[in-house]
């Protein structure tokens, strides 16, 4: 089998059924599975694909167990040479994943890729195609000064405003809302780190595929529309703790060994700090 699609699902039947005809509608020509993985949803979820996809291989659990460790259910069934992470809130344009397909078999140098998302006004996602977090661009971003520098390289590193969204090219991290990628890194490096209950595991698993020295691809060519947070935004105040935790983890995970205390408890201030804020904020919403 050429490639399996695995997609976590919590409580999104409306969303999951559009991308699910999305995928079937867009993807033609070589043999895949989808794998559902459900998070123990209230609503007709798990109904839902029984009634409309019954080919759709489906994994129901009786608790919601995160973004990482389902993802890493449906990636231990998967029988496909590649393997996609794909959120249940995309809808998939203009063959895209025959598009992730076909790079993958040409370039045989290239271990992982990721289509360029869209917006539903059809503008460009640059979490598609980012650098990787480290702490001083993780800084600029997270407290407004890209937006203040917007002609500052080194300010718009993370999010690599500056970079041409039409071009396809090489880049350290792609969205977890749709990554492909070979089996061999599942394989040699195992799957999402489950630590992360949601956010962060993408970019950590871009990370170990980075320190491996294999090669990320952002294919431009390929389309995906991704509406995002569906999931999330049914409870928001946990879903920004859940962020703002994730990157602590991540900075520990990477970062805490090569610094001092003091830089390590600036870091953890700063981002209780962000956190707070954004708390904040959503609190007059």
């Amino acid at each position: 089998m050429k490639l399996s699609i695995i997609l976590v699902e919590w409580n999104t039947s409306d969303l999951l059924k559009q991308t699910l005809e999305s995928v079937y509608k867009e993807t033609v020509g070589f043999d895949f599975e989808a794998i559902v993985v459900d998070n123990h949803s209230a609503d007709d979820s798990v109904e839902m694909v029984k009634k409309f996809f019954p080919q759709v291989k489906l994994t129901v659990n009786n608790d919601n167990r995160g973004f990482a460790k389902a993802n890493n259910q449906g990636m231990a069934v998967a029988a496909g040479e590649y393997i996609m992470l794909l959120n249940t809130d995309v809808i998939v344009r203009e063959s895209a994943i025959n598009k992730l397909v076909e790079y993958l078999d040409i370039h045989s140098d290239v271990m992982m890729v990721g289509p360029r998302l869209l917006n539903m006004d059809g503008t460009f996602q640059p979490a598609c195609r980012r650098n990787l977090p480290n702490p001083v661009n993780s800084f600029l971003h997270l407290f407004g000064l890209a937006k203040v520098f917007k002609n500052s390289r080194l300010a718009n590193e993370y999010k690599q405003t500056n970079a041409d969204p039409e071009a396809t090219a090489p880049t350290q991290a792609l969205s977890g809302a749709a990554m492909m990628f070979r089996r061999k890194a599942y394989e040699e490096i195992g799957g999402l780190d489950e630590t992360f209950f949601m956010y962060g595991e993408d970019l950590d698993f871009c990370k170990r595929i980075f320190d491996k020295g294999w090669k990320t691809v952002n294919v431009s060519e390929a389309k995906i529309t991704h509406i995002g947070g569906a999931s999330s935004k049914k409870r928001r105040t946990k879903s920004l703790v859940n962020f703002y935790e994730a990157m602590w983890l991540y900075y520990k995970k990477h970062f805490y060994k090569q610094h001092n205390l003091l830089i390590n408890y600036v870091v953890r201030v700063g981002i209780k700090c962000r956190m707070g804020i954004a708390l904040l904020i959503n609190s007059f919403k």
